[in-house]
């Protein structure tokens, strides 16, 4: 009985020592402050080259107003959520790193690389799935690191997936639309429609600013369009407009752009673009 008390003090007072410790010494039970895996900064990237095999390759450039442009012809705005998205790669946290010259770089399908994305000048080299905790293998220079399998999806998008969605730039201002059999015009700071409806104020700037904020759910190559109709956007301080193509108002609304190649999908909710609001009716008393 006398050594079981014995044992347990000595317990104690080695419980009591290692909290001293803790307390003393907080940085002992610390982990390594996770390091970047390039040195790049998201605001330091002008060029992002993806090159994968089930793809054509992708280029994106960082144009004078500070947003990203597909690089091709004609040139397409980028969509903000996916460059966003695939930015934060320069940035993306190793969870552990590995000198590449202690593995085996061709198990880890990094020789080669199954895909490569060069930030700038640095090559960032995607490898196969740490089968564990499902990390992505990523070689840059001369290390091998281990991180969260985000960026893999994005690679292997198709460049149509990385088109704005967004009809028109933030910021764009809408000053008249030429929609098929009506027409609507600003002037005075007021909406002037032809041929004349009953509609108001309200009911017309709902209709504006359902064209201004517009958005497409899926951006496909632009198919053949079929018939004649047209819808003109002319912006305010712009000489230019944009013109697109009625490809489709049902089951669904699909506007063609021919001078980009491109044709968006608008849904159900599209039909809501072509038409203004009907006269509320009158409650009979």
């Amino acid at each position: 009985m006398k050594s079981r008390w014995i044992i347990n003090i000595l317990l104690l007072v080695a419980i009591g020592a290692l909290s001293l410790i803790a307390h003393f010494m907080p940085g002992t039970n610390e982990q390594p402050e996770a390091v970047p895996i390039t040195s790049l900064g998201k605001d330091q990237l002008r060029r992002i080259h993806i090159n994968r095999p089930i793809r054509e390759d992708l280029v994106l450039l960082k144009n004078a107003a500070g947003s990203w442009d597909i690089d091709r012809s004609p040139v397409l705005p980028a969509d903000r959520l996916q460059m966003n998205a695939l930015l934060n790669l320069a940035e993306q946290p190793a969870v552990r790193s590995y000198p590449a010259a202690e593995l085996q770089l061709s198990q880890l399908q990094l020789a080669p690389p199954y895909a490569t994305v060069f930030l700038n000048d640095t090559a960032v080299e995607f490898g196969n799935l740490e089968p564990i905790e499902g990390l992505r293998y990523v070689r840059v220079g001369d290390r091998v690191h281990l991180i969260p399998d985000n960026y893999m999806q994005l690679i292997e998008l198709n460049y149509t997936q990385f088109v704005r969605r967004a009809l028109f730039e933030k910021g764009a201002r809408i000053e008249a639309i030429t929609l098929p059999g009506i027409s609507l015009r600003k002037t005075d700071q007021k909406w002037n429609v032809e041929p004349a409806q009953e509609v108001s104020a309200d009911e017309l700037q709902a209709f504006i600013d359902r064209w201004q904020n517009a958005t497409s759910f899926n951006i496909q190559t632009a198919a053949a369009a079929k018939g004649s109709e047209t819808v003109e956007i002319k912006f305010k301080d712009s000489k230019n407009r944009i013109k697109f193509l009625i490809a489709s108002r049902e089951p669904e609304l699909v506007l063609v752009r021919p001078d980009l190649g491109i044709q968006y999908r608008m849904g159900n909710a599209g039909s809501k673009l072509l038409t203004l609001a009907p006269p509320a009716t009158k409650t009979k008393q």
